[in-house]
């Protein structure tokens, strides 16, 4: 008599629902990297077991980060990883920037170099290029406007002064901070990054508009670069008058 061999089990059969229950059980502290895209993607790809396609992410771009960061024509090469999921992934660090900005309390008063390294941090969450902003302060040192000026290196061309004064006085800004970031790099500023910080200052001079600083942003971390080029002696965004207190309560190093 014949026997009929008895079908083998597909290990991962329901295994988006274990996935997703122990997510609901006990979060994703202990979840491996490619568990954690694994459980993203069986909300972006329906259906089918998505095991192997997280693992493949991880093969190819290292991290969490790595897949974040990629773009999504680089997604799209990774087997069974099309448009749709691409997006999907793409949009997180999206997501998570809106949410750590809408966080930021707009009526804080940035009157420390902190304060504004804490904004910055959550504007540049999830961006993989260099992007330069200009933030507008009131004289008291509250947020009027965040304004993207460009993308790609800082240079003299790219971030013109004439843009700058007009976006300062159509906003009525009483000082301006200027910042961009250097992706996976050291917050050390470059030389175009010196020369721009001399011209826009030395031109905002001139419509009594005082450039409070010039921050370079990392993922970690942030360099004053008007800190340490022009140091404490430079007039008050609020009197107009040189007032080394101000800046050392402002850069944190007021011991009194």
């Amino acid at each position: 008599m014949v026997t009929q061999e008895a079908p083998v089990k597909n290990p991962h059969a329901g295994h988006r629902k274990r996935l997703r229950e122990r997510y609901a059980r006990s979060g994703m502290e202990d979840f491996a990297p490619h568990e954690v895209l694994e459980l993203l993607l069986t909300y972006a790809i329906p259906r089918i077991d998505v095991n192997d396609h997280a693992h493949a992410l991880i093969d190819r771009f290292g991290s969490v980060a790595g897949v974040m960061d990629a773009t999504e024509e680089e997604l799209t090469r990774v087997k069974g990883i099309g448009p749709e999921a691409a997006r999907f992934l793409k949009m997180l660090p999206e997501v998570f920037r809106h949410y750590q900005l809408s966080s930021c309390d707009c009526r804080e008063t940035y009157d420390t170099v902190a304060k504004l390294g804490d904004y910055l941090h959550a504007l540049y969450t999830g961006v993989t290029v260099e992007r330069v902003y200009l933030i507008l302060l009131d004289n008291s040192l509250k947020l009027i406007d965040c304004i993207p000026l460009s993308e790609g290196s800082v240079n003299c061309s790219s971030v013109t002064v004439r843009t700058i004064a007009e976006h300062a006085f159509r906003g009525n800004a009483a000082a301006v901070v200027l910042a961009h970031n250097h992706p996976r790099g050291l917050a050390i500023p470059s030389g175009a990054d010196l020369e721009v910080t001399q011209t826009v200052e030395c031109a905002l001079e001139t419509i009594g508009v005082p450039l409070l600083e010039h921050l370079i942003v990392t993922e970690n971390s942030y360099a004053p670069i008007l800190r340490h080029h022009k140091g404490l002696l430079r007039s008050s965004p609020k009197t107009g008058q040189i007032d080394k207190e101000f800046y050392q309560r402002f850069y944190g190093e007021d011991r009194s």
